[in-house]
């Protein structure tokens, strides 16, 4: 599998900090090496599940080749400091999705098949669903395989990256508004997702 970070939208979003933020040339002996050592992952586990290769492995990429022009710490901080960036431009995609009449109660009625197929055990996830109980629905990811994915290769403190880029996006539908106080890749129980429908 070739350039890794560049096929995950989200990799590619963080090659996008990394233009505006180093020289030209720079920029691009980053981008190169994020797109090899996201592929050196690839190849190394290539049993994973897609949410690793899609996002863990082109995360651990870009921190990976940030780390060479500045410290591990100031890598982490910028993409950190940068997933609102991302997650905004995600939930302006749902925002505009969910503005086509009846979107909004179709995703609501069918919540559970959604969320059930979302963080199924085929794709890598241990969760408890608690289901829809008039406005209000939620669910428990117990295990996920973004986090597990970047424990496997050492770097468990790139994953509270995704939950930034999630707190964000997490809120672009319309009509339904959404919560989360916990997360596992912070080292909680699990990440409690809870959705709430309204007018």
């Amino acid at each position: 599998m070739k350039n890794t970070v560049k096929k995950s939208p989200y990799g590619k979003e963080f090659l996008v900090m990394v233009k505006n933020r180093f020289s030209k040339e720079t920029a691009e002996e980053i981008c190169r090496m994020a797109n090899m050592y996201s592929d050196e992952y690839t190849n190394a586990h290539p049993d994973a599940y897609g949410s690793a290769k899609k996002v863990s492995y082109p995360f651990a990429g870009v921190y990976k080749a940030l780390q060479k022009y500045v410290t591990k710490e100031e890598a982490l901080q910028m993409m950190m400091d940068y997933a609102p960036v991302i997650g905004e431009k995600a939930r302006k995609k749902y925002w505009r999705f969910t503005s086509i009449p009846g979107v909004p109660s179709l995703l609501w009625k069918n919540f559970v098949k959604i969320m059930n197929s979302a963080a199924s055990e085929e794709k890598g996830y241990k969760s408890r669903m608690l289901g829809v109980n008039g406005n209000h629905a939620g669910l428990d990811i117990l295990s996920c395989p973004v986090v597990n994915g970047l424990v496997e290769i050492g770097m468990p403190e790139v994953a509270p990256v995704m939950c930034a880029i999630d707190q964000v996006y997490g809120n672009g539908y319309r009509g339904i508004q959404f919560k989360r106080t916990k997360s596992v890749a912070e080292g909680d129980d699990c990440c409690d997702y809870r959705y709430t429908r309204v007018k």
